[in-house]
């Protein structure tokens, strides 16, 4: 360690611990479609080394990573950090976005990059709560806490799409809030839903066999604007998604983050650290077989 990095990290244990109400935090959240690039995002909002974002004044009692699985969404991207940056610093949060973006050619697998970002990120830092956000998804109220509770918190309750309700009961997909323990102990998401849908349901069931009660924001406060978008060439609904929900919970200590098969590059385009993530696809073919 450095002489000017144990500096930083004395004068930050000096700091006053940030308040649990921030601030101002009732004002009303403005939302911006604009669209707009990583580039033009790095000046507009110049980060702290390792992309890490800290409160000015006072210390976060908690150390937040913010994993968005993505592909091919650039535009949505660039909206919902130039939308997210300016929440979360509202919330006086210390914060590092990690961008698991899934390498060209084959079909998505939104639990498998969900669980090579909790992987990265894990390794990059000592986070202590993990926000699972996708990359459509922008919060419109800003006492939306991005904070990890006893138990995992669904943040995403009342979603445009959805007419500001849940679709179903136990739904629990969208953007939710975990701590690094309660991801690990349930083994983090399913790596086998290739393809659109399954995975939440499966990360629900997996829930509730450990006895991880989901609490959930409030239809007033978990209320979220919805990018609209059209069908995903390379994410076609899942044919075997009901088959593999079936025997979800037999499942569970040997598919998710502990098997998680992937070759990951990291880069830093200083508003996130960006992840590009290859998947071994014949091992999951082969595991798919079982």
């Amino acid at each position: 360690m450095t002489k000017a990095t144990t500096e930083r990290l004395f004068n930050m244990m000096l700091l006053p611990t940030c308040p649990d109400k921030p601030p101002n935090i009732l004002e009303p959240v403005k939302l911006n479609l604009t669209n707009i690039s990583l580039d033009e995002l790095q000046t507009k909002y110049p980060s702290h080394p390792g992309d890490r974002y800290r409160p000015e004044g006072c210390r976060s009692g908690q150390r937040l990573a913010v994993v968005i699985p993505y592909r091919d969404r650039k535009q949505h991207l660039g909206i919902l950090l130039n939308n997210l940056i300016p929440f979360l610093k509202k919330q006086q949060a210390d914060f590092t976005i990690f961008v698991a973006e899934q390498a060209p050619g084959g079909t998505f697998n939104r639990g498998l990059m969900i669980n090579a970002g909790v992987e990265a990120a894990l390794e990059a830092d000592n986070f202590t709560c993990l926000v699972i956000h996708d990359v459509d998804l922008i919060p419109e109220t800003s006492d939306n806490y991005y904070r990890c509770r006893k138990k995992p918190l669904h943040l995403s309750t009342a979603n445009a799409k959805f007419d500001y309700k849940l679709p179903y009961q136990g739904y629990v997909g969208g953007n939710i809030a975990i701590t690094p323990s309660q991801y690990k102990r349930i083994n983090g998401f399913s790596n086998l839903y290739f393809g659109w849908g399954g995975e939440d349901d499966d990360f629900g069931q997996r829930m509730a066999t450990f006895g991880l009660r989901v609490e959930r924001n409030t239809h007033v406060t978990g209320r979220y604007y919805a990018q609209s978008h059209g069908k995903d060439k390379g994410n076609p609904i899942n044919p075997k998604r009901n088959i593999l929900l079936g025997k979800a919970v037999g499942r569970l200590k040997t598919d998710g983050l502990l098997s998680t098969h992937v070759n990951t590059t990291v880069s830093h385009r200083s508003v996130v650290t960006l992840l590009t993530v290859s998947i071994d696809t014949q091992f999951y073919a082969r595991t798919a077989r079982r």
